[in-house]
């Protein structure tokens, strides 16, 4: 029946369902090729679907987020009543694990519950997360059990979590006050603006998402072309039978249609296995729960739609480049050498696209910015996957000589490079773009990672301690502290902002409260009784701070306690003092500091004021950092623990790093995976041909050199191309970012390394498979 026939209406419909009849009724073969096709485009599809969701896991991790912003203070307190409830902070980190912890003291029988609590704990009760409940069980937690010594009286549901893995307790109270760093609230969950992300970090996600999905259509796009070469012969046979060209075009259009279905419907099976595993995995110290696991119903129709259009589109690409006659498939090569002006044409493109960004654009303060330059990584990764055919080709045809292994081996690409350089042409897009990322990822990492602070000079503490609310008792939680085991010495004071009626809080000094003993630890005292005052001069001078006449009525500035805080005349400085260095780790000693005694100061103006305890360790003490959070947790779980002296990176940058290098691993992962399916499916095509040698007598260490060199000769081009594009498109982000020219050589060395491991790795999985099909059975032809 011809195309023709009136009684044929839809002819191109009719011959792509032929052939998808021929994919799935060509035997134990066709399914085997089939099975190979699902396998790789469900891979693809399935970390498609993973980044399809990321929007909906931000929009119910931000709902999340939402229920536990408990602590936000208004303007004005709402009074007590029946539905009112206090809630204080309480978190603490163990080993680094952050634990959220909030105390609470409802003041009515009608105050709102926490949310994932099914009632309130008693006083000196908790509930707890079921993270936190494995934490507090494990043997080794001996400490975490004395900083948290309270019974568990509930559990914490997914309600009050951000995932399964947060760490979180709620906490009985009755001697909660708004004084004491305590919110009154009537309600949980308040809306606060989402804290801006630095614009670096914004450009430095956009090409991270960019490099890990590049490999994912590179590698759905060869999908679609698992075996070509028997589906040609195959195609031969139809046009003996009077299929025209465009006829047999379309029924392999077909064919790769119907294992671009399967492997649609393997990657949502993929999607769905790993969506409900999510909820025991720790990505980069993030944790979801399997329902905020969904994408976005618009993404996922177009994956539905885009990869079996990718599949048949590549076809027909690919069907151009051969002659299908009823004797056989010619395939176009020798006069036909593939043209590098296009394939060159494309990563200029899209370097050229990333200057017009950084010319008509700000790529790292605009969206607009960040969206072009990462188009222009993405064209130029492309660009870099079409010039590796022709590199491998190139290469081939002027190789001669060798060894008869090395003979056989280029002889194969002489006669078609596109399947060997196609099996490694996703990790060459991977490893460029992970070289361009990780060339722009050094140049940001220098303003985070770069600062140091400085080391303790001449003072003796290295600790700082915070209690909210203990400004008039702060001498005798000094004391109690310094009992605790492993401390030497302490020293407390308490500090704030000034503000007046006439005068704003930069206007002012700000004043440090303590006794003349802790005092003489801060600056160099002439002498020193109780109501003195000593100005502290120095080069660390507060902008805009104008001297003060001395009984000026000032009072707190930022006050926190209940009602308003307590006016007091400004003191009359007694002396000019110079600061000691090294004194505060907080680095807080400079000029625009009042040093003040407690007579200076009524003690109405303590009130609501939180109290720093300075701490200074035994030397040789086993894990200091969370022996004294657990001491100070003792005397009030509300007080902060710091360090100021650690180096401590910021949080935003710590999560894109660890995403960044969690997306990269499973990207890679996916490459090594499709690599050993696309070896698979080449060893199916050359099956005939191995069998062929074998039985004229090759040896079979021969074949399998020859193979090998298959793999190694396109890798090492793939690599010498990943690295120069890469560093070329690194250059260019740098530039982008506003950061200096720099390369970290030894990762690069290190990337190309596990690149090349992972395709000899895929190639030595593949050899078993190989050396059964090295038999002169090969020769059946079904």
């Amino acid at each position: 029946m011809s195309a023709a026939d009136p009684k044929v209406r839809r002819p191109a419909l009719d011959q792509l369902a032929l052939g998808a009849r021929l994919a799935v009724t060509s035997g134990q073969d066709g399914w085997g090729r089939l099975l190979l096709t699902a396998c790789g485009v469900g891979l693809g599809v399935a970390l498609l679907l993973f980044t399809a969701s990321f929007p909906g896991i931000v929009h119910h991790r931000d709902q999340r987020l939402y229920t536990q912003n408990d602590t936000f203070r208004d303007e004005d307190l709402p009074a007590p009543g029946d539905r009112t409830v206090l809630v204080a902070v309480a978190d603490t980190t163990f080993h680094g694990t952050p634990v959220r912890g909030r105390i609470v003291q409802p003041e009515g029988p009608n105050a709102a519950l926490p949310p994932g609590v099914a009632a309130y704990p008693k006083p000196g009760e908790m509930a707890v997360s079921p993270a936190l409940a494995d934490l507090l069980k494990d043997p080794a937690n001996q400490l975490l059990r004395e900083r948290l010594p309270h019974p568990v009286v509930g559990t914490i549901g997914p309600a009050g979590l951000l995932g399964p893995g947060q760490a979180d307790f709620v906490l009985g109270g009755d001697r909660l006050s708004v004084d004491t760093g305590a919110v009154r609230i009537t309600g949980f969950g308040h809306f606060s603006p989402p804290k801006s992300m630095d614009p670096k970090l914004i450009l430095l996600n956009a090409v991270g998402l960019t490099v890990m999905l590049a490999p994912v259509g590179v590698f759905l796009a060869a999908a679609a072309r698992f075996g070509g070469e028997r589906r040609d012969r195959r195609l031969a046979a139809l046009r003996l039978g009077g299929a025209d060209r465009r006829m047999t075009a379309r029924i392999a259009a077909g064919e790769s249609l119907v294992g671009a279905v399967l492997g649609l419907a393997a990657g949502a099976a993929l999607f769905l296995i790993g969506r409900q595993a999510i909820g025991r995995i720790r990505l980069a110290g993030f944790s979801f729960y399997p329902e905020d696991v969904a994408p976005q119903p618009a993404v996922a129709a177009a994956i539905a739609v885009v990869v079996p259009l990718m599949g048949i589109g590549v076809t027909l690409l690919a069907m151009r480049r051969a002659t299908v006659d009823p004797l056989g498939v010619v395939r176009r090569s020798g006069p036909g050498r593939r043209r590098i002006g296009w394939r060159l044409m494309l990563p200029l493109a899209g370097l050229a696209l990333t200057v017009f960004a950084l010319a008509l654009f700000d790529p790292v303060n605009g969206t607009r910015g960040s969206l072009l330059v990462a188009a222009g990584v993405m064209l130029t990764l492309i660009g870099l996957c079409t010039l590796l055919p022709w590199l491998v080709e190139a290469v081939a045809r002027r190789a001669g000589g060798g060894g008869l292994s090395w003979q056989l081996a280029t002889r194969r690409l002489q006669l078609g490079s596109g399947p060997a350089a196609a099996a490694v042409s996703g990790v060459v897009v991977a490893i460029a773009g992970a070289i361009a990322l990780q060339t722009l990822f050094l140049g940001i990492s220098t303003q985070y990672e770069g600062i140091t602070r400085g080391v303790p000079a001449a003072g003796p503490y290295q600790q700082s301690v915070s209690f909210p609310g203990g400004a008039p008792t702060a001498d005798g939680i000094a004391e109690r502290l310094a009992l605790s085991a492993g401390v030497k010495a302490t020293a407390a004071y308490t500090e704030f902002s000034l503000e007046s009626g006439t005068a704003r809080s930069w206007q002012l000094p700000s004043v440090r409260i303590a006794s003349c003993t802790v005092l003489r630890g801060f600056a160099t005292l002439p002498d020193c009784k109780d109501g003195d005052a000593f100005a502290v001069q120095g080069p660390a001078g507060r902008p805009g701070a104008e001297p003060v006449r001395p009984g000026t009525t000032v009072h707190a500035a930022y006050f926190r306690g209940a009602g308003e805080p307590a006016p007091f005349p400004l003191p009359a400085v007694t002396a000019t003092v110079t600061a000691v260095e090294g004194a505060d780790p907080n680095g807080r000693l400079g000029s625009g500091l009042l040093l003040l005694t407690p007579a200076a100061v009524p003690a109405e103006a303590l009130r609501g004021q939180p109290a720093t305890v300075l701490v200074s360790l035994a030397d040789g003490l086993t894990d200091p950092e969370e022996q004294l959070t657990t001491a100070v947790m003792a005397i009030d779980p509300q007080a902060r623990t710091g360090f100021p002296l650690d180096n401590t990176l910021d949080p935003t940058y710590l999560a894109v790093k660890r995403l960044l290098t969690a997306g990269s691993a499973i990207t890679l992962l996916l490459v090594s995976l499709s690599l050993l399916v696309g070896q698979l499916e080449r060893f199916r095509e050359q099956r005939r041909v191995l069998g062929v040698l074998n039985a004229v007598g090759t040896r079979r260490r021969v074949l399998g050199l020859s193979v090998l060199w298959q793999t190694l000769l396109p890798m090492a081009l793939g690599l010498v191309l990943a690295a120069v594009g890469g560093l070329l498109m690194g250059a260019v982000l740098q530039y982008a970012a506003g950061v200096p020219w720099n390369v970290d050589w030894g990762s690069m060395l290190a990337m190309s390394g596990i690149a090349a491991g992972a395709v000899l790795l895929t190639t030595a999985l593949g050899l078993p498979r190989l050396l059964r099909l090295m038999r002169p059975d090969a020769l059946r032809y079904e």
